[in-house]
């Protein structure tokens, strides 16, 4: 087992290799990009509360680049690290691990992740600005003929250098939990959140190579003056197969540790077991194997033939049939427990009822007809946010649920309570919004006077929703320095190992 450092120096935290450490490394530096991110999505937001405004300068480039770094900001840099920080925290405390298989791996993954953002984030400050396609990078956008910037340039090897750090982390993971179990626990004996840390950790071995081999391809066209993706016949359906071969896993990837701990949590707040564990166990290895196989109806306004189209419609049909049984699992642990109505399970159950309606709006652009009304408008981006920050949204709750055992301290139950009604609020009237003004185009900041209403709306529920955040800085900063001490197991029916050590 790595020790941790005598001393709470600078040093511990440079050169520590303790699970808990990176950890909590992980996660802070996850809210440094939320924070980036935010406030970019903030200026976005002001952009839009009149089509005539030029916050972002008239041309559109600035409000190009600002949507492009938010969206790969909040995907890469804030949501799956933000969700790993718990997964480098807690995972081997549940399985009876000493540590991570590899601690320096997991310490070198970390300060790849970390130089990554940086790099990324330095390229949005370059002369010439920063990539300008949108989060996709969709082809023949992504090529110099189109964004010539150094700065382009940069944010491609800073993606790259994170799936870099990630592969790192996966291939830690699984070794972890694969050989590092404590004696007698079977796979069938982890953990909820475990459990989808394990499935995550396999859909990001085999997607991020895929995205990987992309931007390498695409590092060469831009440095070497490779054509790949400038070429006129394929080029940009080439990179649009690789790219949603990855893009699409990546949906769960994001969603399954928000997924596990709506799992823990369920159980911990209902003091009830969770309802047919085997079955969500085998619906959540049907998810990760089947989301391998619908990429391409993120590709339905392409030339690729009907019948291929078609197949894909059936099998992002049937993808939703193993998500039905997680949600009735959830529901049924539900009704039969006796739910407290604590902070963790607030943002939980909030997390449910909003990816709920995002899988649902989601259902219109998996059928071919639909989507081609739907793609390339609001409704797009209302879904998008609603599966994966909404989804996502459960992590917040994991923040509350386990800062008891990282920090020793309890958290003010008044202001998580506080910050809950204010997110979730805040998070619809901003994303509803969206709906309601769905024949706006995506990445377009002029649009019809007639949905100005629905944007102005939009724009004052982003503004509470950045706010909501801020009460939980200060909630947990406060309770931090002056909290009152926590007990070793706060929740009474936890009981996952966590909880059986010293906080």
């Amino acid at each position: 087992m790595s020790e941790l450092p005598d001393t709470s120096s600078l040093k511990r935290w440079l050169v520590t290799t303790n699970h808990k450490d990176v950890g909590i490394l992980y996660l802070l530096t996850a809210i440094f990009f939320l924070l980036f991110g935010g406030v970019l999505a903030l200026l976005l937001r002001v952009e839009l509360w009149d089509p005539a405004a030029t916050v972002l300068g008239g041309n559109g480039v600035g409000y190009n680049e600002t949507v492009t770094a938010h969206g790969l900001l909040m995907v890469f840099w804030f949501l799956s690290p933000f969700a790993f920080a718990f997964a480098n925290y807690v995972v081997p405390l549940q399985i009876g691990a000493d540590d991570l298989a590899f601690p320096r791996l997991n310490a070198l993954s970390y300060w790849m992740y970390l130089f990554s953002g940086l790099l990324f984030s330095i390229s949005f400050f370059q002369d010439g600005g920063t990539m300008t396609a949108g989060w996709t990078l969709y082809a023949p956008l992504n090529i110099p003929a189109y964004t010539p910037a150094v700065g382009s340039t940069g944010a491609v090897l800073g993606i790259a250098m994170f799936i870099s750090a990630s592969t790192a982390s996966t291939i830690n993971f699984l070794t972890t939990i694969h050989h590092s179990r404590a004696e007698g626990m079977g796979l069938m004996d982890m953990p909820m959140f475990t459990w989808s840390i394990l499935a995550t950790v396999w859909m990001m071995l085999f997607a991020f190579a895929a995205y990987l081999a992309a931007l390498f391809i695409l590092a060469a066209d831009r440095v070497f003056g490779s054509v790949y993706f400038s070429a006129t016949e394929g080029g940009a359906l080439l990179w649009g197969h690789l790219f949603w071969f990855f893009g699409h896993p990546e949906v769960y990837i994001v969603f399954f540790p928000a997924l596990g701990v709506m799992l823990e949590i369920f159980q911990t707040f209902s003091g009830n077991r969770l309802v047919g564990r085997k079955w969500v166990t085998i619906a959540i290895v049907l998810i990760a194997l089947q989301s391998f196989l619908v990429w391409m109806h993120h590709m339905f306004l392409t030339t690729i033939n009907l019948e291929t189209k078609t197949l894909m419609m059936a099998t992002t049909i049937g993808i939703s049939l193993p998500f039905d049984l997680l949600v009735f699992a959830l529901i049924y642990t539900l009704a039969k427990g006796r739910i407290r109505f604590k902070t963790p399970f607030l943002f939980s159950f909030g997390a449910l009822l909003l990816f709920i309606l995002g899988g649902i709006t989601g259902v219109f652009l998996g059928a071919i007809v639909l989507d081609y009304q739907f793609r390339g408008t609001y409704w797009v981006v209302a879904h998008f946010h609603y599966v994966m920050f909404g989804g996502a949204t459960a992590l917040v709750g994991a923040i509350y649920y386990w800062f008891p055992k990282m920090s020793g301290k309890m958290y003010d139950e008044f202001l998580g309570k506080l910050h809950f009604v204010v997110f979730f609020i805040a998070f619809n009237v901003v994303y509803f919004s969206m709906f309601t003004a769905w024949e706006t185009p995506r990445r377009v900041f002029e649009y019809n006077q007639e949905f100005v209403t629905s944007h102005q709306i939009g724009t004052i529920g982003a503004f509470a929703l950045g706010f909501s955040f801020f009460i939980m800085f200060y909630n947990l900063g406060k309770s931090y320095l002056s909290g009152p001490e926590a007990p070793e197991n706060p929740w009474e029916f936890a009981r996952t190992a966590e909880w059986a050590v010293s906080s």
